[in-house]
C-alpha cells in the first residue's frame, strides 16, 4: 500500500524535525559548554593570581612585622647580657606571646644569639615560654647562620618543608633577621616560623569549598595535595608534573601561569586546573601555586538547560507524529528559522528573530529556546560582572576607592613612556601623615579609616582629571601630575595642599588635627623609571619627616 503524499510529508517532517533538534541540541548545548568552561577558566586562573598576590602579601607582612621586632631595643639588650635584663627578656616573651595570639598563622617566635653556638635566648611557641633549661643551640641550622650572613635590612626565607617532628608533617616557612648593633657583625637572629597550612586555610575562606589547593616547590614536590589529605595516604612523595606533565614548562621556568587538566583518578572527578609561579626570596627560590575545580561544577549550571532541551526534543517529535500535511507545511519555515538563530547564537551569541508569537508547539520551543538563550547570556553576563570585580579588587585600594600600589604603578610606567616621547615633565607628591599611629590609638582604627577617607578626597580635590592619586597602603599617598611645566609649579600645588592640611578634621563628632609631610620628584630630573622616581620622592618626604615634618622638601637628583 503506498503512502499518499500528506503521510509521506508528515513523515519527513517527523524525521526532519527531530534530526534539526538534535543539531540545535547539540551546538547548543556544545555552544553553552564551550563558553561556561572558557569563562571559568579566565576565572579560575584570575583566581589564582589573586590567590597569589594575597599570598604574597601575608608573607610580606610577616617579614615587615619580623623587621619591626628586630629593630627594637629589647633584643639587643637580652643579647648584650645587660645587667638585670631579665625584666626584658620577660617582656620580650610576652610580646612575642601576644604576637602568636595574634595571628594563627605563627606557630614560633624565638630570639637566638649568635655566641655560644647560635643558643636560643628565648623560645616562645603555641604552648607557652619554652622553659630555659630546654633551650637548644641552633648555630649549625640555616636560618641561623645563613641569617647572620646577611646584611643589614635582609632578611632570610627558608624553603618550606613539612616537619619530620610532626606526626601531623606541618609546613613550615622560617622568616628571620638579624639583629644589629654598632658591632660590625650581628649579635643574634630573631626566627619566625610560619604555618604554611594555617595560612592557605585563612586563604581558602575567600572562595567556595568545592575549590582545591596546591602548593608544590620548584622541583614539582607537592606539599598541600588534596588528593593526599583524602585518602590519607602519607607514603612516597608525589611529583605535580606525575599528574599533569605539561606543569613542565612552569618548573623550567618557560611560562608564569597555565591551565591543564587533572585526570580522574579514585575518588578524585576530572578537574580543572590553574597553576602559577610564586616568588618569594631568592633563597626559596620559586613556588607552584595551584587552584582546581571539578568540572561538574563548571557544567552544573547547563544541567536544566539539557533537561530542558530533552524536554523540547520529546515534544517536537510527538508534534510531528500527530500533524498532518498542513502542519508539514507551516513547519518548514519556522524550523528553519529557529535553526538559523540557534546557529548564530553558537557562533557570535546574537539574538536572531524567533516566531515566538505563534501560540502552537513551535512557539511555544522557539519561547523556551529564547528563554534558554537569555538564561545562557545572562550567566555570561554573571561571570564577566564576577571577573571585573575581581580585577577592581587586584587595582582599587578598598578603603578609600583609589588606586592601589600595583595600578599606580602601571600609570606611572606609562605616564613615563608618554613623556619620554613627548619630553614633558612628570611630578610626583609623596604624601605621608605625621602621627597618624596617635590617632588609631587614641581615638580608633574607624576615625583613623575615616581619616584616610577624608585625606583621599582632599587629595583628590587638588588634582586635575588626568591626574592619579593612589594609596600606597597605611597612611602613605601618592600623586602622579601628568603634566607640570616646572619644579615651582609641582611646589606651588604641594603648599596649596600643605595649607588644606592644616584645617582641622571633624570625625565622629571629634575635632582632629591632621599633618603631613610632603616629598616632591620631577621626571626625568630625579629619576628616569619608575622605581627611582617614587623612591627619591619617598626620600624627600622622609627628609621632611627629619626636618620637623608638617613641610615638604624635593628632591635635587641631578
Amino acid at each position: 500500500m503506498k503512502l499518499r503524499l500528506g503521510n509521506k510529508l508528515t513523515v519527513l517532517l517527523c524525521m526532519f524535525g527531530l534530526l534539526l533538534g538534535g543539531i540545535a541540541s547539540y551546538y547548543s548545548l556544545s555552544s553553552s559548554k564551550q563558553i561556561l568552561i572558557a569563562a571559568a577558566k579566565r576565572d579560575l586562573l584570575l583566581a589564582n593570581q589573586v590567590l597569589g598576590r594575597n599570598l604574597q602579601i601575608s608573607l610580606e607582612n610577616f617579614a615587615r612585622d619580623l623587621k619591626v621586632l628586630s629593630d627594637q631595643s629589647q633584643p639587643v639588650e637580652v643579647l648584650q647580657d645587660m645587667p638585670n635584663n631579665s625584666k626584658e627578656i620577660e617582656e620580650l616573651a610576652r610580646l612575642f606571646t601576644s604576637m602568636l595570639d595574634a595571628h594563627p598563622e605563627y606557630q614560633r617566635i624565638r630570639l637566638i644569639e649568635a655566641k655560644n653556638y647560635g643558643l636560643e635566648r628565648i623560645n616562645v611557641d603555641r604552648q607557652g615560654i619554652v622553659a630555659s633549661t630546654a633551650l637548644q643551640e641552633k648555630g649549625h641550622i640555616p636560618y641561623v647562620f645563613k641569617t647572620l650572613k646577611l646584611s643589614p635590612g635582609q632578611q632570610f626565607f627558608s624553603e618550606i618543608a613539612p616537619s619530620r617532628l610532626d606526626p601531623d608533617k606541618a609546613l613550615t616557612l622560617h622568616i628571620a633577621s638579624p639583629i644589629w648593633t654598632n658591632e660590625p657583625r650581628a649579635v643574634g637572629v630573631i626566627v619566625l616560623s610560619i604555618d604554611v597550612k594555617t595560612l592557605f586555610s585563612r586563604l581558602k575562606r575567600e572562595l567556595p569549598d568545592y575549590y582545591q589547593f596546591f602548593l608544590a616547590n620548584s622541583q614539582g614536590e607537592l606539599l598541600l595535595n588534596p588528593e593526599r589529605e583524602q585518602s590519607q595516604d602519607q607514603g612516597s612523595i608525589a611529583m605535580l608534573q606525575a599528574q599533569l606533565p605539561e606543569i613542565l614548562t612552569l618548573l623550567s621556568g618557560k611560562s608564569s601561569s597555565m591551565l591543564g587538566i587533572l585526570p580522574a583518578k579514585r575518588e578524585q572527578p576530572s578537574r580543572l586546573a590553574a597553576f602559577t609561579t610564586i616568588s618569594i626570596e631568592a633563597e626559596s627560590n620559586h613556588l607552584l601555586l595551584g587552584l582546581a575545580v571539578p568540572e561538574k561544577h563548571i557544567l552544573q549550571a547547563s544541567q536544566a538547560l539539557d533537561q530542558r532541551l530533552i524536554q523540547i526534543i520529546a515534544a517536537l517529535g510527538l508534534i510531528t507524529l500527530i500533524l498532518s500535511l498542513w502542519l508539514a507545511r507551516q513547519m518548514i519555515r519556522p524550523l528553519n528559522q529557529i535553526g538559523l538563530a540557534i546557529a548564530h547564537f553558537s557562533q557570535d551569541l546574537s539574538l536572531q528573530p524567533l516566531p515566538t508569537e505563534r501560540g502552537d508547539e513551535l512557539g511555544k520551543l522557539a519561547r523556551d529556546i529564547r528563554a534558554m538563550q537569555e538564561k545562557i547570556l545572562a550567566q555570561i553576563i554573571q561571570l564577566n560582572t564576577n571577573q571585573q570585580e575581581l580585577q577592581r579588587m587586584a587595582h582599587i585600594d578598598p578603603l578609600t576607592g583609589l588606586p592601589n600600589r600595583r595600578l599606580f604603578f602601571d600609570r606611572l610606567e606609562h605616564a613615563i613612556s608618554n613623556a619620554e616621547r613627548s619630553g614633558k615633565l612628570l611630578g610626583l607628591l609623596y604624601v605621608d601623615l605625621d602621627h597618624f599611629k596617635e590617632i588609631n590609638d587614641t581615638h580608633g582604627h574607624a576615625a583613623g579609616d575615616e581619616v584616610l577617607s577624608n585625606v583621599a578626597h582632599l587629595l583628590v580635590s587638588v588634582t586635575r582629571s588626568g591626574d592619579t592619586v593612589a594609596r600606597l597602603g597605611g597612611d602613605e599617598f601618592v600623586i602622579l601630575f601628568d603634566e607640570v611645566e616646572s619644579r615651582a609649579t609641582l611646589l606651588g600645588i604641594a603648599q596649596k595642599l600643605l595649607s588644606l592640611l592644616q584645617n582641622r578634621l571633624l570625625i565622629d563628632g571629634k575635632d582632629l588635627q591632621v599633618r603631613a609631610s610632603l616629598g616632591i620628584s620631577l621626571y626625568p630630573h630625579d629619576g628616569s623609571d619608575a622605581q627611582t622616581l617614587l623612591q627619591n620622592a619617598d626620600r624627600a618626604m622622609y627628609s621632611s619627616k627629619r626636618s620637623g615634618r608638617n613641610t615638604i622638601t624635593s628632591s635635587h637628583i641631578t
